[in-house]
């Protein structure tokens, strides 16, 4: 980066280490959010077809070929309204839920992850049909595509429809650490009760576990399994240490066939 910059700019170019950090974010959440997407494409083309293809992924124990149990893995922008995604009966439950607390001056907004895996609505919606197909590169296009593809599924989901959340971090500042911590907690419950869907997972994806207690921070309880009573669960369901994307992608196709719904 620095080199690049010196010989386009030479004597004027000049990054900070927060500025560098942050390229070196983005690059690294839109490489793991790549390589989820076409996971979640080799799981649509066996729901599919009843065949494994993909050269890249194994397939996963226990995989059951089922055409009404395919998903999308979505990147979502940065600021984005997660309630977007909500059909006009789930917005009007999440809307009536905040105006509830506004009136006595109080708000919990939905909080968006970085990445969402969904379960994608039978008959499928046209702002779904990507996600049958892989990304061939990373190219300027692709790029664009997973990044606005979340847009595309506005309006078409309810609370059955979303299965996981990843907050994909490279700083381990204590600060990031407990966002995502709230983010866990709040996606649950609206999730969960609110919209009364099915108990969603939250992993927290890390590039570095160095100085932190990462592990020990995300053992924290999840409020919702706290007032649910019985058998409590952590908020942060997985800790893992994403160091390869495609890795990362297998390890979440893994997981793919233990959910129920």
């Amino acid at each position: 980066m620095d080199t690049a910059g010196d010989a386009i700019w030479p004597g004027v170019f000049d990054l900070t280490d927060a500025q560098k950090a942050k390229v070196d974010g983005d690059i690294y959440e839109m490489m793991e959010a790549a390589a989820l997407w076409n996971a979640g494409a080799a799981w649509n083309t066996l729901m599919d077809t009843g065949e494994w293809s993909s050269s890249v992924f194994t397939k996963p124990v226990g995989a059951v070929p089922t055409p009404a149990r395919k998903v999308a893995i979505v990147k979502m922008a940065r600021g984005a309204d997660t309630t977007l995604l909500l059909n006009d009966k789930a917005r009007a439950e999440y809307k009536a839920f905040e105006g509830a607390l506004q009136t006595r001056g109080m708000e919990l907004k939905l909080s968006t992850p970085d990445i969402l895996g969904l379960r994608i609505p039978d008959p499928i919606p046209d702002g779904f049909k990507p996600f049958l197909s892989p990304l061939p590169d990373l190219r300027y296009s692709q790029q664009e595509a997973l990044e606005t593809a979340w847009q595309g599924l506005q309006g078409t989901l309810e609370g059955r429809h979303f299965l996981f959340a990843i907050a994909v971090k490279t700083s381990t500042r204590s600060d990031r650490l407990y966002q995502a911590l709230f983010e866990a907690n709040v996606l649950k419950y609206i999730l969960g009760y609110v919209l009364r869907g099915p108990a969603i997972k939250f992993h927290a994806h890390l590039e570095t576990f160095d100085g932190a207690d990462v592990v020990g921070r995300y053992k924290a309880a999840s409020m919702t399994s706290l007032l649910a009573g019985g058998t409590p669960s952590k908020a942060i369901d997985e800790t893992y240490l994403a160091l390869s994307p495609r890795d990362t992608a297998q390890h979440i196709l893994d997981q793919l066939p233990e959910f129920p719904l």
